[in-house]
Parts: structure tokens; sequence; C-alpha cells
């Protein structure tokens, strides 16, 4: 991991990605530059792939669908996705083999058995037209958004996540055994006294997470946007304003409300219930904002990250931008661009150069795709 050296932070940077059979890529070799890279093409070419694949190695999943077979080439019978990630301190190898039966994560060769000690080795934060669902899907949509980048940033956030799933489906399993007339006090005391410690662990890392957000996403969003008053607001369903109390608060909800759990055989308090909402001058933007907003506030959430990545790690992630140039118009879109750190290192797809100002090509390594080849090109 980086870290902070007199003043300056030290970033993160992959060398290069290494392709077999994944998406339209039967092989792929491609070096990138340690700060800005465009990768040019048609729709339906593979550009996107290329992002997913570094994504991958960063949380063992893919952007959209979770289903690891899907990034299987077609009638291939496994993927192979690896690269370099060089921080100050180290240099490290990340592969990541994919076949029907499941995956193996190496380290420099070395098999990693929990994901855990995987996630975050490469640290990225992606921005993709999809991304906008952050704030126009459900309220699912935002939970995954926040465990997947806390999970970047905490390995005992994944593994306190972990084991809040496997309490949560046995309480509810428990639940229903209540509701057919068989009742354990005990063993429903053992079953929240610990749901009760993890969802306590996971509101604070939310929480946290959050506040870190709003310290910049207000800033940002006038930035890129010229709109002021942009804050994140964090929904659950107990009351959060006194963490020190937050055991007894949780409990009493708890208890008020074990009837109605049993009725509905579900656990209907926790964090598994969160939701965060965008309040611009205190609307929901949802409801009120336009769809420029909505899409400048999500790149403003993204921007903001990168912020929270430095303060948290004292390095700065891998910046991935899908289709960016075809999202805004050229004066926002120089906006977003001058904003990123010009030493970070950022993988830009798009469809076409000619409104990217010449500035950023000169300095850019640029590839071209074309039915997943790809072409470096010189524009220097």
């Amino acid at each position: 991991m980086g870290v902070i050296l007199y003043g300056w932070y030290i970033d993160m940077k992959i060398q290069n990605l290494n392709l077999k059979n994944f998406r339209n890529y039967n092989k792929l070799d491609i070096s990138f530059n340690d700060k800005l890279n465009i990768i040019i093409g048609n729709n339906a070419q593979g550009k996107t792939n290329i992002l997913e694949a570094i994504y991958y190695l960063s949380i063992t999943k893919p952007i959209s669908i979770n289903n690891d077979k899907s990034i299987i080439m077609r009638d291939k019978e496994g993927t192979s996705i690896s690269t370099v990630v060089v921080d100050k301190d180290s240099s490290n190898k990340l592969t990541v083999n994919v076949t029907s039966n499941g995956k193996k994560l190496l380290i420099n060769s070395n098999e990693i058995k929990k994901h855990s000690d995987f996630i975050g080795k490469l640290k990225v934060i992606l921005f993709t037209p999809d991304s906008l669902g952050i704030i126009k899907e459900g309220p699912g949509n935002r939970r995954r958004f926040l465990n997947i980048e806390i999970s970047q940033l905490y390995v005992r956030y994944i593994n306190i996540l972990n084991e809040f799933n496997v309490i949560l489906k046995q309480r509810n399993e428990y639940l229903k055994i209540i509701r057919e007339g068989n009742y354990n006090k005990e063993y429903m005391n053992i079953l929240n006294e610990k749901f009760i410690s993890l969802s306590i662990d996971i509101y604070k890392y939310r929480k946290k997470f959050i506040d870190l957000l709003n310290r910049y996403i207000g800033s940002i969003f006038k930035d890129i946007s010229s709109y002021e008053g942009l804050s994140l607001r964090y929904i659950t369903n107990i009351d959060l304003s006194d963490m020190n109390n937050i055991e007894k608060v949780l409990m009493e909800k708890i208890d008020a409300g074990f009837n109605r759990e049993v009725i509905y055989g579900s656990t209907l308090i926790g964090p598994h219930r969160d939701d965060f909402s965008f309040i611009l001058e205190d609307n929901d933007l949802l409801l009120y904002g336009s769809q420029g907003q909505l899409k400048m506030a999500v790149l403003a959430l993204k921007l903001a990250e990168i912020e929270v990545f430095k303060d948290i790690c004292g390095e700065n992630p891998v910046i991935l931008l899908d289709d960016l140039f075809s999202e805004l118009d050229i004066n926002k879109r120089n906006k977003v661009i001058n904003y990123l750190n010009k030493d970070m290192q950022t993988i830009i797809t798009t469809t076409d150069l000619s409104n990217v100002d010449e500035e950023y090509i000169n300095n850019s390594y640029i590839f071209e795709i074309e039915n997943g080849a790809v072409i470096y090109k010189n524009y220097d």
C-alpha cells in the first residue's frame, strides 16, 4: 500500500493487463501509461471489456452481472486475467483464473484462499453509463455500491459483511420456525446478540464512509456543474445520532418489532435495509433533479471517492472511465478531466477523439480497438 511522503500522495498504478479467453479477447497483452490512457473504438469492439478485466482484478466480480461464467469467452473452458500492480512499497502480480468449477486467486503465483486477502490489492474507481443506477435504481444497488467501495478500503469490513449475511440468513430461517410454533428464547437471544454486534460494525463503517464523501462531494459538484448544495443522506431504520447508545437503540427496535418479524418470517431491522439519497438544496435529487444533474452528481460521487481513498490509504486509486466523453458535453467533459490529478493513472474509453482536447491526446497512450484487436497509436 502506498504512503504519504513529505505531503505528497503515492499513486497506485497497473503496469499491464494480460487476458486469455476473456469476453471477446482470445489473448491480449497491453501495457499502460502511468498517467492517462485512452481506448478508442466503435461500440461492441471490446473497450469496456478491458475496464471490466481490471475491475475484476480489484473486486473479483464482473461489473454488472454477478455471474463469473459470463466473462469466459464462448466455447472456452476458462479465462485468465492478470496484471502487475505497483505502488511505492511493492510490486505484485495479481491473477484470477476462472472456470466453470470456480475461480482461483493468486498473488505472485501464490494461491489466496480468502477473497478478503485479495480484494483491495488493486484499488479502482469505476464510472460507466450504468453508474447512473446508483441514483435511479433501488436501495439494493446503493448498498452494493457501499459494500464494494468500503471493501476496497477495509479488509475487516469484508469479513464482517460475510459473517453478517450468514447470521441474517440463520435469523430469517429461525423466524420462520418460530412462526410455526417452535421457539427457543435462548437461541434467539444468541442470534440477536451476534446480529446486533455485526450490524453496529457495518453502520459505523458506512456512516464513516458517507461522512467522508460529504466532505468533498458538495465542492466537487459545484466545480463541475456550477450547482451548489449537494450532499448524501444516510438512511437507516434506526437512529444513528448517538453512536454511544446504538446497541441499546437497536435492541429496543428489534424487541419492539419481534412479533411483526415473526409474522413476515424476515428480519425487518438492520443494515440490510440501508439506503442513501442525493440531496440538492434540501431536495431529493432523484425526484427533482434533471438528467444532467443526476449524471454530474454521480461523477461528483466518484471524484469524491478519490479524495476519500487518499485520506484512508494515502494513495490515489486507478481511475476507470467508460464512455465518459459521450455522456458529457465538451465543457463538462474537460472540467472533469481537469479535476483529475495529472499524476493519477486514468483509463478512459471513447468512440471518438475529435472532441478531446489535443493537450490530453499528446500526453496519453492511445489504443485503438477493432474486433478484440488492440493497436497502440503514438500521437506525439
